[in-house]
């Protein structure tokens, strides 16, 4: 998902990427950020980014496929994309933090998740 708050050309909202069209779509308009910021225990990089990528996964999903140890390849794969965004955020010249920190169940009802997604990880990014 992608929260933006303060992106040229992009209308503030809450986005969900879209599988089978491959493209980000807004799914909640308005600026969010501050729910979101409310949920990661009020942290200053959440609230002032001017946008953020959340990261949530249906665990179920890849348990079905692979049992328990299906659980390590969510959060693998969690970290491996936040990776990829925090280096090309490098790149860009931007600042980005991975976030940890923050209520499961705020963050799901600020972020409007589905009872079967669960909330990983949280990246700020903006203007350093």
């Amino acid at each position: 998902m992608l929260i933006v708050g303060n992106v040229v050309g992009a209308a503030p909202g809450i986005y969900r990427y879209d599988l089978g069209v491959h493209e980000l779509r807004l799914a909640l308009p308005g600026d969010h950020r501050a729910h979101v910021a409310a949920a990661a225990l009020e942290q200053d990089c959440v609230r002032n980014a001017a946008a953020i990528l959340a990261f949530a996964a249906v665990p179920q999903r890849t348990t079905e496929k692979y049992g328990e140890r299906g659980l390590r390849y969510v959060d693998i794969e969690a970290g491996h994309a936040a990776q990829n965004v925090l280096l090309q955020a490098a790149s860009l010249g931007l600042g980005a933090v991975p976030v940890g920190a923050f209520s499961d169940v705020k963050l799901k009802s600020a972020l409007k998740l589905r009872a079967n997604e669960e909330p990983l990880y949280l990246v700020p990014v903006g203007r350093p």
